[in-house]
């Protein structure tokens, strides 16, 4: 009588009993959200630390086999490791709650450097053929050897690879900016960002990923990925036995392949993914305008400034058989003054002659000196001409000395132009942009 009834009880057990799922809810809600919000604090610096490394590093880390956070770019049995965990130690990163977090990266090697899409490799990509600059400087000396222009070397040098006139013997053997030309093919100063892009280039023509390559599932199709950051959600949602959910559970060296940023959280899946694609990571970095830069118009300037070259060359050997030409009728109008004074000494012994037999005859042969006469008016008419010829071939010939002389000083500055414009060119891929 002075107890609770069993209708009492069942009402306060009821009532005690939404309480504790209601706290029990909202206890779980909170603390959801604080891990949620860990992971999400961790996995976001985890990915700006990424970009920090490709930056720095130009290329992005490889990842780490296990929560320790050290990168281990191949696997015990061989073969480039694509899966595991955010390399946290590598990344300076001081979250060790990071090494939690699966990671994902896009490698492809090639055996040729511009086809390389290795992303987690630093490597010399970008080498466009480029001839070599002569060296010596070509010198305008005594024709016709002394003038010829230096020819070019029959096989064109990698970037890098620039030789002067001596083909073994580089005009530097490391790469260095304040070097002229900077890089010598492969060295690991002349990896910066140009070949960061030229990969991310490369990689990002492919609309579906590339089979053994990281991947992520957007809407039934695998696309490319750089790089991918993985955080489980609170609960094992798909009930498989491992925190991670959906294709983050089962991504692989064999087969790397995440969700998408954008897969939606259902009853199965509550992990969350942060994936940068190579288009995202090119116009990030500004690879659009620098790499149709560095890639193209320095090396088109440069090729042109040695095709001006040439062309300066030949119109150079065209003066000088000009001068040639010149001093052929220079020698002619010479000869013609020669034969005309010849011309003129045979005249005048026409008229000795004349006047010696018009004498013989009383005058009956006094039309041989008139005759003769003549012959001594055209013997000087012709040498007068010759004489004119003469001074009309020289001034030629002058003239074209003066401008062969001078066009020739003008091959030499195109030689140092193209000089320059190669070493620049080459500079530029040096230094990046």
């Amino acid at each position: 009588m002075k107890g609770f009834t069993l209708v009492e009880i069942s009402v306060a057990l009821l009532a005690l009993g939404l309480i504790v799922w209601g706290a029990v809810a909202f206890w779980q809600q909170s603390a959801g959200q604080r891990v949620s919000a860990v992971q999400l604090d961790a996995q976001q610096q985890a990915h700006q630390s990424v970009l920090g490394f490709l930056y720095a590093r130009h290329r992005l880390p490889c990842p780490a086999a296990d929560a320790n956070g050290v990168e281990s770019c191949s696997l015990a049995g061989g073969g480039l490791r694509q899966v595991g965990y955010v390399p946290w130690q590598t990344l300076a990163l001081p979250r060790p709650e990071a090494g939690r977090l699966r990671y994902g990266v896009f490698r492809e090697a090639s055996a040729t450097a511009p086809l390389d899409r290795d992303l987690a490799v630093a490597q010399d990509r970008m080498n466009p053929l480029r001839v070599r600059t002569p060296n010596p400087r070509p010198q305008n000396g005594n024709a016709p050897n002394g003038n010829a222009p230096p020819l070019p070397v029959a096989s064109a040098g990698l970037l890098g690879a620039t030789q002067s006139g001596d083909v073994a013997a580089p005009l530097n053997s490391a790469c260095n900016a304040a070097n002229a030309p900077p890089c010598s093919l492969g060295g690991a100063a002349s990896v910066n960002q140009v070949d960061v892009c030229l990969a991310l280039n490369t990689a990002s023509d492919a609309a579906t990923a590339p089979a053994g390559s990281l991947g992520v599932m957007s809407a039934g199709v695998r696309r490319p990925a750089a790089f991918a950051i993985a955080a489980p959600g609170l609960l094992d949602a798909d009930g498989n036995g491992q925190a991670f959910d959906g294709a983050n559970a089962t991504a692989s060296d064999a087969s790397p392949t995440f969700e998408s940023s954008n897969t939606r959280a259902t009853h199965a899946y509550d992990d969350t993914v942060l994936a940068a694609s190579h288009a995202e990571l090119f116009a990030l970095l500004g690879c659009e305008t620098g790499l149709s830069v560095a890639e193209h118009a320095h090396f088109n300037a440069a090729t042109g400034a040695f095709v001006l070259e040439r062309a300066l060359y030949d119109y150079r050997d065209q003066l000088y058989v000009m001068v040639k030409l010149a001093e052929a009728d220079v020698a002619a109008a010479t000869a013609g003054v020669t034969s005309a004074i010849a011309g003129g000494a045979d005249a005048a012994q026409a008229m000795l002659s004349a006047t010696a037999d018009t004498t013989m005859s009383a005058g009956a042969r006094s039309f041989q000196i008139g005759l003769a006469a003549v012959g001594i008016a055209a013997a000087v008419a012709g040498g007068i001409a010759a004489g004119v010829s003469m001074g009309l071939a020289v001034d030629s010939l002058v003239d074209a000395q003066d401008t062969h002389s001078e066009f020739a000083a003008r091959t030499t500055a195109i030689t140092d132009l193209s000089i320059s414009i190669n070493r620049n060119a080459l500079l530029a891929d040096a230094i990046g942009f």
